[in-house]
């Protein structure tokens, strides 16, 4: 059985290369409830032999064709990577995991499931090497295509500048209502994240995806906001002073918008009940939700986006949150989320 902080070890094949050990250290940077899901203390090292790769968002799948631990019985592990997105930018292809092919996999344990793990890195035989997470700080690795240009518009695409980092969530747990702490301690971020119904989740979760490219774009009175993560699409009203009095609910609101200065004020109701941010325990909206979001150029050109939201019937006071992000060259992708 596995001892703690080493590596369990599955039955070898024929050929022998070193892989290093994996999350040496404790700390962690969250991404999709990493912590949630897996065990940071507890790497594995798997040798097999590919069995098949499902290259596909929101996360892609490895499975790796093994024996266990004794070497008597034929297993099948299933190590989670990132999504075909991200690792499309790092020149990841559907090639790149060949069934049949001899393949050494370091990453860490399934919380749940005994033959689970997140990926960390691959070794195959022709001494290839693909790696999701660095070695030294755990830190998933993401190829920003970043641009040089900086027109001075808000109109372009736009990337989170930075992971981990470019993000900054206001302390709120002490501003539940009874209801909203009711609602916030029935959420399990293990099997309620929307992500796992292919869903955007809110305007946030778009800005906080990493490695996931927005385009903002003019459409004459309409701001469009289109993202790759779960092919969001936002359009947002400049005509308009007040949102419909009737119109349905939707996951991603109605926006309306204006300009104070060079400042994009964007203010955005008629949400569903849902999950304003799903990650670091979660943070859940009623159907008063009121998401006000001002988008300002920094003196970097980076984009800022400062957002608050108002919610009477979960929170007593404003929650807030800062989304940063950087000028990319990366074009928006079709998503087409598999569930």
């Amino acid at each position: 059985m596995t001892t703690e902080r080493e590596p369990r070890v599955r039955h070898p094949l024929r050929f022998i290369y070193s892989l290093p050990l994996l999350f040496a250290s404790s700390g962690l940077s969250a991404h999709h409830g990493f912590a949630t899901h897996f065990d940071p203390d507890t790497p594995v090292r798997i040798e097999g032999t590919v069995q098949r790769f499902d290259f596909v968002n929101p996360h892609a799948l490895l499975h790796i064709e093994t024996t266990n631990e004794g070497g008597e019985e034929p297993v099948v592990w299933i190590c989670e990577m990132q999504s075909r997105g991200q690792l499309t930018r790092k020149g990841v292809t559907q090639e790149s995991f060949t069934p049949g092919e001899a393949i050494v996999v370091g990453g860490v344990a399934a919380r749940r499931d005994p033959y689970r793990c997140e990926f960390g890195v691959s070794e195959h035989a022709d001494g290839t090497r693909v790696v999701g997470r660095t070695l030294d700080q755990r830190r998933t690795v993401f190829e920003l295509d970043l641009s040089a240009e900086n027109p001075g518009t808000l109109t372009g695409n736009w990337i989170r500048k930075s992971f981990p980092g470019g993000v900054r969530l206001d302390p709120y747990q002490d501003s539940f209502t009874p209801q909203g702490a009711a609602a916030h301690a029935a959420y399990d971020e293990a099997f309620d994240m929307p992500v796992l119904r292919c869903s955007p989740s809110s305007p946030i979760k778009l800005w906080d995806q990493p490695g996931h490219p927005g385009e903002i774009r003019r459409d004459g009175e309409r701001i469009i906001m289109r993202f790759e993560f779960m092919d969001a699409l936002r359009v947002v009203h400049l005509d308009k002073t007040a949102h419909p009095s009737v119109l349905a609910r939707r996951t991603l609101g109605h926006s309306i918008g204006w300009y104070e200065g060079d400042t994009l004020v964007v203010e955005t109701a008629l949400f569903n009940a849902g999950v304003l941010f799903p990650n670091r325990g979660g943070i859940l909206n009623s159907k008063e939700l009121v998401l006000t979001e001002r988008l300002t150029l920094n003196d970097e050109g980076d984009l800022e986006v400062e957002w608050r939201a108002d919610d009477p019937v979960y929170f007593t006071a404003p929650v807030n949150g800062q989304h940063v992000m950087a000028r990319t060259n990366a074009t928006v992708a079709r998503y087409d989320c598999a569930q």
